[in-house]
């Protein structure tokens, strides 16, 4: 009999202990849904002041220039001289002049422009005509990267000395355990993620305006990798392709930046509502109609926060335990 009583009090406790996991879990879980749904409201608050100015978190868009000069590069040269990992380039003459040296091995790449002549030609009443000629030129052009022994007075002009951003750990752990990653390739150009090659590309830290910018950015990135087929299959609700300004393009736009909020959230570090308020608002201007678009995009940000985190094996035992307390 005593160990009848025995083993029904311990059933009893372990009963409670159960309990009271279960009771830590799911605190533990609404406390999470609880800081996206804050930062959802203050989003809300934000978009209902109006528009607020878009600024770009990367220093001069990284555009590529001459280092000496300060001249920016145009036309199709941005295309010739992208992927490289910096936006700043000088010629072999000009490296020559400042003393710097060209890395052994290096390669450059060619600068194209119109060089613009004049000629006479003789019109249908004989008298003489100034045409002007344009012939396609180029020059070679080395990336900084591929520089040594650069004077500290154009390294300024670069900003890499100027902005110390720190490495925020929490953010890079982030990154790092993020499962079945894209390829990610630091280089310069506006961020960008790639569905066809699955690939993300960014500039390095030092050419955003601080380091929450970056990480920011970099998590935008990141949610639109979390789509693709290979993961939460997101793109294939929306069609095979997206086009700028389109709708199914504002609600992945939406996702995106919901995404990275939370994901800034998770880090403990200041999130710049205002910012993307600004953002998101360019979206909402065409999807003004849609008035179930944020709480649709915020369960697709929050199934994305939770795929970057690894959260699924959490998720699966929470709603498994929630069915047997129901039970």
């Amino acid at each position: 009999m005593t160990n009848l009583k025995q083993n029904s009090s311990n059933l009893q406790n372990q009963n409670n202990t159960n309990e009271e996991n279960l009771l830590r879990t799911e605190k533990k879980y609404n406390q999470k849904q609880n800081i996206y749904q804050k930062i959802t409201d203050l989003i809300i608050e934000q978009l209902e002041t109006g528009a607020i100015p878009w600024e770009n978190p990367v220093i001069n868009n990284c555009r590529p220039q001459n280092l000496i000069t300060g001249h920016i590069y145009k036309g199709v040269n941005p295309l010739i001289l992208a992927r490289s990992k910096t936006p700043f380039f000088m010629t072999f003459k000009q490296a020559k002049q400042i003393k710097a040296t060209i890395k052994k091995g290096a390669k450059s790449k060619p600068v194209v422009f119109w060089s613009v002549g004049t000629y006479k030609k003789e019109n249908e009443a004989g008298e003489l005509e100034e045409k002007r000629s344009f012939i396609l030129k180029y020059y070679n052009v080395f990336n900084i990267s591929d520089i040594e022994n650069i004077p500290a007075k154009y390294l300024d002009k670069t900003h890499l000395d100027k902005i110390n951003n720190i490495e925020i750990k929490t953010a890079e752990n982030i990154i790092a355990n993020y499962p079945n990653p894209p390829e990610i390739e630091h280089c310069m150009g506006t961020p960008s993620y790639s569905p066809i090659e699955d690939k993300i590309r960014i500039p390095q830290k030092g050419y955003f305006i601080n380091s929450n910018a970056y990480y920011s950015t970099f998590y935008h990135e990141i949610a639109h990798s979390s789509g693709h087929k290979k993961r939460l299959n997101r793109f294939n609700e929306q069609g095979s392709s997206l086009l700028f300004g389109d709708k199914e393009y504002a609600k992945e736009e939406l996702t995106a930046e919901l995404t990275a909020s939370f994901l800034m959230a998770e880090t403990g570090e200041n999130i710049n509502i205002k910012n993307k308020s600004a953002y998101i608002q360019s979206w909402l201007k065409i999807l003004k109609n849609d008035n179930r678009l944020l709480i649709a995009s915020s369960a697709k940000a929050e199934k994305a926060v939770n795929y970057v985190l690894n959260r699924q094996i959490e998720i699966k035992r929470f709603n498994e335990n929630k069915t047997k307390r129901v039970a």
